[in-house]
């Protein structure tokens, strides 16, 4: 039988995305193997300046090589340089299908040498994600998706936990770094963790926000929050957790990531 001329187009964007998720996956996997192997810093930093100044060498490094390689298979997909401007992150100045790219997630873990770290990408096409990649290069560990289609860890398909209870679950969330004294968000988060441990069975503080989603998504852990609005942390975390049969809601206030039934809970204590 003849296939109807919409499903062949459906059958060939599918296609095409599938080539494109295995080419990005290469480019990320190879790139982090690299930042892995170089991972050191030869002069351990010895104020923040210095920090900033071997984070921006190493972050520039892994996008730069990411940004190059991506161009070469998919010259047409734009590149959002918003990682550290938030304002333009939710503005929709970039219109059509573009890259976010996390260069290194965990950048101070990266640098001083213990785990974890990851680089996480999304494509996007007017600020929806359409794919993402998270890449732990320490554990050789891909977590991938293609929306409506499934999410997968190293290839093999993954689901969130399927907890009904707080009191089972393991949560965690991420603190916000180099803030004043006084802020509101840190009040926020402190409170929050107050609040939340309690009710719980575990709660840890695991690094990058983006590898934590990947966790629910995996079911390793069974629900992730954090306050703040930079939501390009988030977006292909919480793309694989719904891929993964979750839940994740991001507002201009934070991101609740869970199973449907914790995340209600969650929700309520937040």
């Amino acid at each position: 039988m003849e296939k109807l001329p919409f499903l062949c187009k459906v059958s060939k964007q599918r296609h095409q995305m599938e080539k494109l998720l295995k080419q990005s996956s290469e480019i990320i996997i190879k790139i982090g193997k690299e930042l892995k192997a170089t991972q050191v810093p030869s002069v351990r930093a010895d104020n923040k300046e210095a920090l900033f100044g071997q984070f921006n060498i190493a972050n520039n490094f892994s996008g730069n090589k990411i940004k190059a390689e991506l161009q070469k298979i998919a010259p047409e997909i734009k590149w959002s340089y918003a990682e550290f401007d938030v304002e333009r992150q939710t503005s929709g100045a970039i219109k059509g299908l573009y890259w976010v790219c996390d260069a290194i997630d965990g950048a101070i873990h990266f640098l001083q040498d213990f785990y974890p770290w990851c680089i996480t990408l999304t494509l996007m096409d007017d600020q929806k994600p359409l794919m993402a990649l998270i890449y732990d290069a320490e554990r050789d560990e891909l977590f991938s998706t293609i929306k409506g289609q499934g999410a997968y860890f190293n290839g093999r398909p993954i689901s969130v936990n399927g907890k009904k209870k707080l009191s089972d679950a393991i949560v965690s969330t991420v603190h916000p770094n180099n803030i004043p004294e006084e802020n509101a968000l840190v009040n926020k988060t402190l409170q929050s963790v107050s609040q939340i441990m309690p009710k719980v069975f575990a709660l840890r503080l695991l690094g990058p926000a983006s590898l934590q989603l990947a966790y629910v998504a995996a079911g390793r852990i069974d629900g992730f929050w954090e306050y703040g609005n930079d939501i390009y942390d988030w977006l292909a975390g919480a793309l694989l957790v719904e891929e993964a049969g979750g839940y994740a809601s991001i507002t201009d206030s934070g991101i609740i990531a869970s199973n449907k039934a914790l995340s209600l809970e969650l929700g309520k204590l937040l």
